[in-house]
């Protein structure tokens, strides 16, 4: 033919326009495009229950929230952050990233008193399973189960549910009523639970030999010891220990300088906790030091807590490990520390360290805390039952989740445990997988009207309200306060709403250029050539340098500010929004 030619190849990013996808670059390219929810460990919809705040609707928020992290109320007062490190305000502008954690707890402070659980995926199952531990991932777990239709019992030894979360973390950091909440959340789904049941070998494998499939969520609990030589064995009180005793009320009061050896978050929370008891929040009575063997930026806690650590009086020394004590009639009198140096390599993934010679150096002490971490109880197994691989054991009824199965680790990893295992447990139980994760494309319509506007990239976030330092000496009166409704909406307006995407129709697109200009930022390009990965995601673009040279105008998505301006200018109509967004379906492909 006359006009015969060879047309570039169609540039489409998923796989599809709108509808359920589950392609390999489908969910590449939503893991890239919206990175603080591929960073969440749950994969929490995070532009999403953001949207909604700007909205006004922190209900529908926290619903959002309540699907996958499980305790938004807990998680948006101690989350580790993972997701604000990936957020794309870290490389276009210098005013930090989006506050997500907390604005997830805007969201459940927002939320009313009538909220329901999330519906249940399935009918009944017929099928019974036991959970062994209360904590996060158990809690986790029993609720997923629950949703998958199976009949779920929860085994705690302790008096209460919630693990870590009631007995490990202060409540001047998370209220007790905010645990309790969440937790009658998961207890509402049908999930029964026994307190004060403490699970051995013996009546785990009476559960085993009762129930369809048993799951340990037993946690951490067996405190790595430390003996110092001349330091009293009596003397040294575990982190954990010091922690269950002071959040039921049993240490309300201290006399004496405080140690607290390590840098983890029970050793943070210790200090902080003992700054309380013994009135050094005030400024008043005796030290209260950290002491941790690495340098600062290895301590759990964050640039926001080390300056509440500073604000309530409490010392912190690194680069220090502890040699020796002294005792006078058994009782302690001081900690002798020597003093670290960095050397060069690695150790277990931190900064090597060695003993400088000759640098020891005195701490007075007449309470010593111990915080350098714990381990599983394998002991709980019984003979011939040990952990393999993931979330599996050598007996096939028998799967492990949380610290059980990682070692210690934060609340966030615990809740994505859960989840995980409860749909391998299913998956074993129902002799197929039932749910499949799929990204769910939906078109919107409304002229690219997502509510940004290039202003929002600029501002500055409001910063967490405190109780001041004098105030928080009294009844535990929680640190950090919460958003007021104009700060919750300041900050989440600064979101750059990832979940929605741009992209222009290559067939209806004229290359006027009116797109490139209209675009308040450099997020729109000509470009000559694009490179694609194994499973067909855009990896890199050339750029064009005249307008002939272009063969696509294309969107980037890593720079666009989801404004709409391109599509309302596009006089041929070519640019298109769709809501991107993942979600789990019933797997129909495996019905038998």
């Amino acid at each position: 033919m006359k006009y015969e030619y060879e047309k570039a190849p169609e540039l489409r990013e998923y796989s599809a326009e709108q509808g359920k996808v589950d392609a390999p670059r489908d969910k590449k390219i939503i893991a890239k495009d919206i990175p603080c929810q591929e960073a969440c460990p749950a994969k929490t919809n995070v532009p999403l229950y953001i949207e909604h705040l700007i909205h006004g609707d922190p209900e529908a928020s926290y619903r959002v929230n309540l699907e996958c992290n499980v305790f938004p109320g807990v998680l948006g007062r101690i989350c580790t952050r993972p997701c604000e490190d990936r957020c794309r305000h870290n490389w276009t502008n210098v005013n930090g990233p989006v506050t997500i954690c907390h604005l997830k707890r805007a969201a459940a402070d927002g939320a009313s008193e009538t909220v329901e659980p999330p519906a249940p995926y399935f009918e009944a199952s017929g099928k019974r399973v036991a959970v062994v531990g209360g904590g996060p991932a158990g809690l986790t777990t029993a609720r997923e189960l629950r949703r998958l239709g199976h009949d779920v019992t929860l085994f705690e030894r302790q008096e209460h549910l919630g693990g870590m979360m009631r007995y490990g973390i202060p409540r001047f950091r998370l209220p007790e009523d905010v645990v309790e909440k969440e937790i009658d959340l998961i207890l509402r789904t049908g999930v029964t639970a026994y307190t004060g049941v403490d699970v051995d070998s013996a009546k785990l494998q009476q559960l085993i030999e009762e129930y369809d499939a048993v799951c340990i969520a037993a946690g951490t609990m067996k405190v790595k010891p430390l003996d110092i030589p001349g330091v009293p064995p009596d003397a040294i009180i575990p982190g954990l220990d010091f922690m269950a005793q002071y959040n039921t009320g049993k240490i309300a009061s201290l006399e004496g300088d405080v140690v607290v050896i390590g840098g983890g978050f029970t050793a943070v929370d210790c200090s902080r906790s003992s700054a309380r008891a013994a009135r050094r929040l005030l400024g008043e009575a005796d030290d209260v030091t950290i002491v941790y063997r690495r340098t600062e930026q290895f301590m759990a806690a964050n640039k926001d807590e080390l300056e509440e650590i500073s604000r309530e009086n409490i010392n912190i020394r690194t680069l220090a490990t502890p040699i020796g004590g002294t005792a006078k009639n058994g009782k302690l009198q001081s900690v002798t520390f020597t003093r670290n140096m960095v050397a060069p390599g690695t150790e277990n993934g931190k900064v090597k360290i060695v003993p400088v010679p000759d640098s020891a150096f005195e701490i007075p002490c007449t309470h010593l805390i111990v915080a350098i971490g714990q381990t599983q109880e394998f002991d709980i197994l019984p003979p011939g039952v040990s952990p393999t691989e993931g979330f599996r054991t050598s007996h096939d009824k028998v799967f492990v989740t949380g610290d059980f199965a990682t070692g210690s680790d934060n609340v966030i990893k615990a809740v994505a445990n859960g989840r995980a295992v409860a749909r391998e447990m299913d998956a074993q139980l129902m002799g197929r997988d039932r749910l499949r994760d799929v990204v769910e494309l939906q078109p919107i319509d409304n002229d690219g009207d997502t509510g940004r506007v290039r202003d929002h990239d600029l501002a500055t976030r409001c910063a967490m309200p405190l109780t001041p330092v004098p105030q928080r000496a009294h009844d535990n009166q929680e640190v950090e306060t919460g958003f007021t409704p104009e700060g919750t909406c300041v900050n989440a307006l600064r979101c750059y709403l990832c979940h929605y995407k741009f992209e222009i129709n290559q067939d209806k697109c004229i290359h006027c250029d009116w797109c490139i200009q209209a675009a308040p930022r450099d997020c729109i390009k000509r470009v000559s050539r694009i490179f694609y990965d194994e499973d067909d995601v855009v990896e890199t673009v050339v750029e064009a340098n005249l307008a002939h040279e272009a063969t696509y105008i294309w969107i980037d998505s890593d720079e666009c500010i989801r404004c709409g301006k391109c599509l309302r200018v596009c006089p041929t109509e070519a640019i298109s929004m769709k809501r991107a967004g993942l979600t789990v379906e019933k797997n129909h492909d495996n019905d038998s």
